[in-house]
């Protein structure tokens, strides 16, 4: 399994400077995305946009990869833990559609989000959607 090891700080590409300008773009490691998961508290979910605005402004970048944060957060959601105590709660970042992303542990997450008191409901799509109220909605 591929899980970056070290964050890259790069220019913008110029197929992506017509959604994000010029500048730099961070491509997140690991480490970076569990430490900004564990400031999530129970019972809120935060949207991967908000994920990448964080990480952008913890490095001084113009904005973070939301491809390879996506990815990564798969990885990271797919990788067996050493033991129950060492849980990364993944299930609290959502899509910015307030859908759960899209990996094998999808039914998983959406049982954490539940026994945390999140209210969830199938989409038309069969995608489970989050309830995102304010006060459900954390924003770092």
């Amino acid at each position: 399994m591929n899980i970056m090891k070290k964050h890259a700080i790069i220019d913008i590409p110029e197929k992506m400077q017509k959604y994000y300008g010029r500048g730099k773009m961070l491509h997140p490691d690991t480490e970076s995305i569990e430490a900004a998961l564990q400031m999530i508290p129970p019972r809120r979910v935060v949207t991967v946009e908000a994920l990448c605005r964080k990480l952008s402004d913890d490095f001084g970048t113009h904005v973070t990869c939301p491809m390879r944060t996506t990815n990564i957060l798969k990885r990271i959601t797919e990788r067996p833990l050493a033991d129950e105590s060492d849980t990364i709660p993944f299930w609290r970042v959502i899509r910015n559609n307030r859908t759960i992303i899209n990996s094998k542990m999808k039914e998983a997450c959406a049982a954490k989000l539940e026994q945390e008191g999140l209210t969830l409901e199938f989409t038309e799509k069969g995608e489970i959607s989050v309830d995102t109220t304010p006060e459900r909605l954390y924003s770092f």
